[in-house]
């Protein structure tokens, strides 16, 4: 068994913080494949693609970095299409907010989404991710 999680997707309007977060995942072994995408539109999008595939080749993420504030598709506007059109096919995907709001309504909102295990402050830390490692609904993936 693989201790890290096979593929996450980060969704996220910054190329700076993108490659970044590629980056801290690496090191930190969280990770096996980390997908980006540039606003919620294009993260639906690669859904809809994924699931148009035979289920034995889909690459679906197990865990989503989300930012909240993204043109085109924001966070909470992906995360309505995810629960409308995607979660009967995919319940077990887990979502991390990871965005620099300091709007304790944002936080309280996204804690009550039934996807999100997680609010993080940016930027994304090594620190972060081992706490993350802990987290009850994300502890399968990771041998103590």
């Amino acid at each position: 068994m693989i201790d890290m999680i096979a593929k996450i997707m980060c969704v996220d309007d910054d190329p700076m913080t993108l490659m970044l977060n590629k980056l801290t995942l690496k090191k930190c072994n969280f990770c096996q494949d980390a997908l980006t995408a540039e606003n919620g539109k294009i993260a639906i999008e690669y859904f809809e693609q994924q699931l148009n595939l035979a289920p034995e080749k889909r690459e679906l993420p197990d865990l989503i970095f989300l930012d909240l504030n993204m043109p085109e598709m924001n966070g909470w506007e992906f995360l309505n299409a995810y629960l409308k059109e995607y979660m009967a096919v995919q319940p077990e995907l887990k979502v991390v907010i990871l965005s620099s709001t300091v709007d304790p309504d944002d936080r309280e909102r996204a804690i009550k989404n039934p996807l999100v295990i997680d609010f993080i402050s940016k930027p994304l830390t090594i620190r972060r991710l081992d706490e993350l490692k802990k987290h009850q609904a994300l502890s399968q993936y990771f041998l103590d």
